[in-house]
């Protein structure tokens, strides 16, 4: 694995002292339409007080109205699931009020508070109350990202969607020409050859959007100016590191991006009987993944260090996937160091 542990390169928003010691604990369970709040006390672990709100601004608005009547907002640990889009505005708007709020992942909660029985809204938010009570010394902090990064994550996310549903119609159109010799399909494929160049051109589009908009921000342009120095690092991944680290904000060292997107290696080992090889998990951002591993595909193509990096490996007997992983990893330790740098990659023979 390259490079040593960046431990300078710190910038997570840790929950300092003042915040681990809260004194009200309030579990959002996020849906669609709704909000069920709970707010467990300490003092008193037998009682919830639960309530059920809208989630839109009126809604917000009406639960900080409600906090602020009963308790101190310094006091308060606000604690919610990350349910995608759904989960966006509750978040913010509770960062934007000097809130401190957590926003967890769904499979954390669930599996870090042992068995349960049944469920419903009431008893997930109660679930999710007791999960920053008990877990409030490891929890860290959610900061709204700038207007720009916002605009570039829903960007991207536009992007995903639009691939996928010209991947969808690329198959379509291949499948339909398979009853060319069957039946009359002319029309299907012209309507779906028009509906194919419209959704290219979205992409085109998009691809544009996000180009100007890292133009715009100085601060995005100039990172995306340092990760495109490094090879196998081209645009699309650049935009997409950038929006999944939030500018560099959201992990402190590039080991930790490389357990959030499935690229560290850990290994499956137990007693005398379980003696399983050391490999990457499931649990992965499974989109970024993908578009590093066509990165490390494409630093093949040509005769370079990582060319020879993988040649070398190979006939040390290591697995193909093996040696693209370890490439996958290069590249992100690259990332963060260029980052944390602030200058551009500089060529050296791999190790």
């Amino acid at each position: 694995m390259p490079d040593k542990d960046d431990s300078g390169f710190n910038f997570f928003i840790h929950l300092t002292t003042q915040v681990m010691k809260k004194s009200v604990f309030i579990g959002i369970d996020v849906s669609k339409s709704s909000l069920d709040v709970v707010v467990f006390l300490p003092v008193s672990p037998e009682k919830f007080v639960h309530k059920k709100l809208a989630n839109s601004p009126s809604g917000f608005r009406k639960l900080m109205r409600w906090i602020t009547t009963d308790h101190d907002l310094e006091t308060c640990l606000f604690c919610l699931e990350d349910t995608g889009n759904y989960s966006v505005g509750i978040a913010y708007f509770l960062a934007d009020h000097q809130a401190h709020v957590c926003v967890e992942s769904a499979y954390r909660i669930k599996h870090s508070m042992g068995i349960q029985r049944g469920k419903s809204d009431p008893a997930d938010a109660q679930m999710i109350a007791r999960y920053a009570y008990r877990f409030a010394d490891q929890l860290r902090l959610f900061s709204s990202p700038s207007d720009s990064v916002a605009q570039l994550k829903a960007l991207m996310s536009f992007r995903v969607r639009l691939i996928k549903q010209k991947t969808r119609l690329a198959v379509a159109i291949a499948e339909t020409k398979s009853l060319q010799d069957v039946v009359d399909i002319s029309f299907m494929i012209s309507s779906m050859d028009k509906q194919l160049k419209i959704i290219n051109e979205h992409v085109k589009q998009c691809d544009l959007k996000i180009e100007q908009l890292i133009q715009q921000d100085q601060q995005l342009h100039h990172q995306a100016q340092l990760l495109l120095s490094i090879p196998g690092i081209g645009k699309v991944i650049a935009a997409q590191v950038l929006a999944s680290t939030q500018g560099f904000t959201k992990f402190d060292n590039w080991r930790k991006f490389a357990c959030y997107i499935g690229t560290a290696p850990f290994p499956h080992q137990s007693g005398t009987s379980i003696r399983g090889r050391t490999k990457v998990s499931s649990f992965a951002n499974k989109r970024l993944k993908a578009l590093l591993n066509m990165g490390a595909v494409n630093t093949l193509k040509n005769d370079n260090e990582y060319h020879r990096f993988y040649d070398r490996k190979v006939k040390e007997g290591k697995h193909h996937m093996v040696v693209i992983n370890s490439i996958r990893n290069k590249l992100i330790s690259r990332m963060f160091a260029v980052i944390r740098r602030d200058s551009p990659y500089v060529y050296l023979q791999v190790d």
